[in-house]
């Protein structure tokens, strides 16, 4: 086993304590507290928890709804009956960095009051591998951030058809 610190000559070390010959030790340490940094001013926003929503589709076109929502509300939100609020457009995004803007938006619009926001992740036209994005958004939507979700559907072709989701999002109360 290899000493961590390095040899010393003794002509090294006789240097050494000549030059420290008249030196006593610190009786006592005259070192200050360093004190605990303060918290970060960052938030952690904490997600509200899961909820088992009720999901309907073919695999083209889906909805889904929380516990208490009727099949009429449903039916005006796929009519696309509901206005959107606020839309963000994950177009071009990987699926880590949409899923980051996804919640990032909807904890903000859940916190400014919006009631119904468009979805804009693309059909995966663009991709080898189908739809990854919008399989990643719907995932997110009906599994961590379901909590936020009182109902959500694929957009009518007005609004981008299967490339795009109706959320509505529960109220702050």
């Amino acid at each position: 086993m290899k000493s961590r610190r390095p040899a010393v000559s003794p002509e090294d070390q006789a240097l050494f304590l000549a030059a420290i010959g008249g030196t006593k030790p610190l009786g006592t340490r005259d070192r200050i507290p360093v004190p605990p940094p303060p918290p970060s001013a960052v938030r952690v926003v904490e997600l509200p928890p899961v909820v088992a929503l009720v999901v309907e589709g073919d695999g083209q076109r889906y909805a889904a709804r929380a516990p208490g929502v009727s099949r009429t509300q449903l039916a005006a939100l796929r009519a696309g009956k509901v206005h959107s609020e606020e839309t963000l457009d994950l177009h071009g995004h990987t699926v880590e960095r949409g899923l980051q803007e996804l919640r990032e938006f909807l904890v903000a619009a859940h916190r400014t009051g919006r009631r119904c926001v468009l979805i804009i992740h693309g059909k995966g036209t663009h991709s080898e591998f189908g739809a990854p994005l919008r399989e990643a958004v719907l995932a997110a939507l009906l599994g961590p951030l379901s909590g936020l979700v009182h109902a959500l559907a694929t957009a009518g072709p007005a609004d981008g058809g299967e490339g795009a989701t109706y959320l509505v999002l529960r109220s702050g109360r």
